[in-house]
């Protein structure tokens, strides 16, 4: 454990906190803190672990905020839905951004297209981009479908993955021509419908989570939702480094987003 202050590493035993947590002082500036002040979850006052199994639950399954305080309720934690809420809208782009070295390269083949999410009462874009062997490769958010959009989209996917793509596929939206002459002139673009069934089949997953939702309510929170629900789904497929399989699975191991999940908690719980 190094200081938060000055990262010096003596410290001596200062008492406790009201979460009965071990408080040092360290022995260079004074300073006092337990060993969750580095933590990413610092400042939070529930376990780590619940934190971080509220959050993935939230982002795994058709879930309402409600819900999870029910669920938590029966393992005896009681907890605000307003408090679920504000961790499900902080920690995802922090996941996010812990396994994006370990996420698997994206193709060079794109399909592209948009489908529909309510936002206040009205309909808003999110725009989805998967590669070839179906890992989702973004996610945006928009009020509008135009290509002043669909090119702040594809320029966004290109420069998160480091990949320009050779081909990209879309339906016959007039947005889309403009945008990638505009910033990838090189690669090939086709249009048809039987290219695009992956993603549309694959629009079904985030439909399905944002229908019990009822919308959302402000446009800050649909992206971190639907960013965060396709982070989830990658991890899920397997479409990352983490938790690989190593030899024959044993029964009772959990699955493998559970142990990726697992392994990026424990990556900020030490940053």
């Amino acid at each position: 454990m190094e200081c938060v202050r000055c990262a010096g590493e003596q410290f001596t035993k200062a008492g406790t906190d009201q979460e009965r947590r071990q408080i040092f002082r360290c022995t260079a500036c004074g300073r006092r803190q337990t060993e969750r002040s580095s933590s990413t979850f610092s400042g939070y006052r529930f376990p780590d672990e619940i934190i971080a199994l509220a959050v993935r639950w939230y982002l795994r399954f058709r879930l309402s905020y409600v819900d999870l305080v029910d669920l938590l309720a029966e393992r005896g934690i009681s907890v605000d839905p307003s408090t679920v809420f504000d961790w499900v809208h902080h920690f995802p782009p922090i996941y996010q951004e812990a396994a994006r070295p370990h996420r698997h390269r994206v193709g060079c083949r794109w399909s592209v297209d948009e489908t529909y999410i309510r936002m206040a009462g009205k309909w808003v874009y999110a725009y989805r981009a998967m590669d070839e062997t179906g890992q989702v490769i973004d996610v945006s958010v928009s009020e509008r479908r135009d290509t002043v959009a669909a090119t702040a989209f594809l320029t966004r996917a290109m420069e998160s993955t480091m990949v320009r793509p050779e081909s990209v596929t879309t339906d016959k939206a007039l947005t889309y021509p403009p945008a990638l002459f505009a910033i990838i002139p090189e690669a090939e673009h086709r249009i048809g419908t039987m290219e695009q069934q992956g993603i549309e089949r694959d629009h079904h997953h985030l439909k399905g989570r944002t229908r019990n939702m009822r919308g959302f309510q402000q446009l800050r929170c649909a992206p971190v939702i639907c960013e965060g629900h396709a982070f989830v789904r990658t991890l899920h497929l397997g479409f990352s480094r983490l938790a690989v399989p190593t030899g024959t699975p044993r029964i009772g191991q959990p699955p493998r987003l559970v142990r990726a999940w697992d392994e990026l908690t424990a990556c900020l719980r030490a940053a």
